[in-house]
């Protein structure tokens, strides 16, 4: 299997990292998780659209789809309502799976990295991870044990990244 991340950088004119260079190891971990969820068995490729945007657009999405007016981190738009390993959705044998949309606010990523002391480029990954597992159905607004295991799965997949981050530039 292979996993596709497309990057679009919406209408900043200040670039402010190197994500994109980061996009290969995003899709590696990500094809990795997959690897181990049964959804994904027979799959050759599967997509995922990744959109770096400022405060005004993810303001306006937030408010629009989710009925809350704030710029927020990052939001995901997925494609299938559950693709977790728990839950029987995808068809069987399908080539490609295209996940979704994911959001990440490249401002409020950047105030974000100088709270938690991490770089820029972390906490994007952190988002792109958050995001991802939104992707396949995990949420964590459900209820405390859903929190609890997308936190789990998430720090797990974090860690694995940034381990693999080290020496980026």
């Amino acid at each position: 299997m292979k996993l596709s991340i497309t990057l679009h950088d919406s209408g900043i004119k200040k670039k402010t990292s190197k994500v994109k260079d980061l996009t290969p190891l995003l899709e590696k971990s990500f094809t990795a998780f997959l690897a181990k969820n049964p959804h994904f068995a027979g799959v050759k490729v599967v997509t995922i659209s990744m959109t770096l945007c400022g405060k005004t657009k993810i303001r306006r999405l937030n408010r629009e789809y989710r009925h809350k007016d704030y710029a927020t981190d990052v939001l995901s738009f997925p494609i299938y309502e559950n693709l977790r390993p728990d839950r029987k959705v995808l068809e069987k044998n399908l080539p490609q799976v295209e996940l979704g949309d994911l959001i990440i606010c490249k401002d409020v990523a950047l105030k974000q990295a100088k709270e938690f002391k991490i770089t820029y480029e972390q906490e994007v990954i952190h988002l792109a991870v958050h995001g991802f597992l939104h992707l396949l159905g995990f949420d964590h607004e459900i209820s405390t044990k859903e929190e609890k295991i997308m936190e789990e799965n998430e720090s797990k997949l974090v860690g694995k990244i940034y381990k693999k981050m080290k020496g980026f530039k």
